[in-house]
């Protein structure tokens, strides 16, 4: 369907606002509610290769398992634009994507045979949901019970050498009478996390259900037009600013430690990357591709910004994928890439990356102003 511009829309709601406004939040909602839909699925699915695989430990299930956890990510990715303006994804997202994790808070690391919750019997003799919940950040914030990195960490286990691939923990670790301790608590803490995280994301597609009238997404929709398109700017600008170009992809870069890395563990960071690189330019398009690979779309920001200043409009769209394809060039894994020598193409590709973001910010600025929008980056 040909998106619709400012120009087509001639009526004002109340406090002076386009009717054109009320659209664009209205396709952001619905899109953003597709989105959340399909990474329940994904998480979903990672819920059953979970199931399968601690009720009969094999290494094919634990492969399984992790091809399964690295599905969901791309759509999460996209999805976090929905943070930094106080909606229920920033309730959630401390125990659902927090990182950088202390792996000797749930487990077993070199040097230290019995750390961690699994292992701490006398402290933790039962592992349930609620006592997962309390014991995150319990004494530190890297002391992550729970969460997608949780899992993550559980699936690969450590990365003894930053240099040689991902976490390579043995399927019979979680085999009664295999390799470490107390594989049954181990089985029983990988599939109540799992279940933990999929009960959140399915409050967070709830909470956007716009056939609800006291959900948080039909409020949203039903609210005054300008601040609701003020919270779709601001979520995404610090997604793609304070977030990716800053924390996820310059620190890494600067510290060129991998602990700076988001999925350290599995090496999956590239794909987060590109997720969030995604929803950026998804948002300002008014677009969401899901998982059926069905195109949704409506009127957006960019039209918006088109119909009262068109070359800042294609300056926006040629600078958003610029990013997304610059970041797309990376080569895989992000970290050896960032570890590489300076002069190689892998770590020149992570520079040209950080060099795409430049101009993004002042646009952003532009964007917000043309929009009558303060946002803060």
């Amino acid at each position: 369907m040909k998106r619709q511009t400012l120009l087509f829309f001639p009526l004002f709601l109340a406090c002076g606002r386009t009717s054109a406004e009320s659209s664009t939040v209205r396709t952001y909602a619905t899109n953003l509610r597709a989105n959340y839909q399909d990474v329940v699925t994904e998480i979903e699915a990672l819920k059953v290769a979970v199931d399968a695989f601690v009720a009969v430990p094999t290494g094919d299930g634990l492969q399984a398992a992790q091809t399964a956890w690295l599905a969901t990510r791309p759509p999460y990715g996209e999805c976090e634009t929905s943070r930094f303006y106080g909606g229920p994804i920033d309730q959630a997202q401390g125990v659902m994507n927090e990182w950088p994790i202390d792996e000797n808070f749930i487990d077993y690391t070199a040097g230290n045979p019995q750390g961690g919750i699994i292992n701490d019997t006398h402290n933790y003799p039962e592992i349930t949901a609620e006592v997962l919940a309390v014991a995150d950040q319990k004494g530190g914030i890297e002391n992550l019970s729970t969460g997608f990195h949780a899992i993550e960490f559980l699936l690969w286990g450590q990365r003894l050498a930053q240099t040689e691939g991902p976490g390579q923990r043995p399927y019979t670790d979680y085999l009664d009478g295999g390799t470490a301790t107390h594989q049954a608590r181990r089985r029983t803490y990988l599939k109540t996390v799992t279940a933990m995280l999929l009960a959140d994301m399915k409050g967070l597609t709830a909470a956007w259900d716009l056939t609800s009238a006291t959900s948080y997404g039909s409020k949203f929709v039903a609210a005054d037009s300008h601040q609701s398109l003020t919270k779709m700017l601001r979520g995404m600008s610090n997604l793609a600013i304070a977030e990716l170009y800053y924390e996820r992809m310059s620190d890494p870069y600067r510290t060129k430690d991998r602990k700076d890395e988001e999925s350290c563990f599995s090496e999956a960071t590239l794909s987060d990357l590109i997720g969030n690189a995604l929803g950026v330019e998804d948002v300002y398009l008014g677009r969401y591709v899901n998982l059926e690979g069905k195109t949704l779309s409506g009127t957006s920001m960019s039209d918006l910004v088109k119909a009262k200043n068109p070359s800042l409009d294609m300056q926006m769209r040629q600078q958003i994928t610029a990013v997304r394809d610059a970041i797309a060039a990376i080569p895989p894994p992000f970290d050896h890439a960032v570890l590489a020598p300076e002069e190689s193409d892998a770590h020149q590709k992570v520079k040209a990356a950080l060099d795409a973001f430049s101009p993004l910010q002042t646009t952003l600025h532009s964007i917000a102003e043309t929009l009558g929008v303060t946002i803060n980056l």
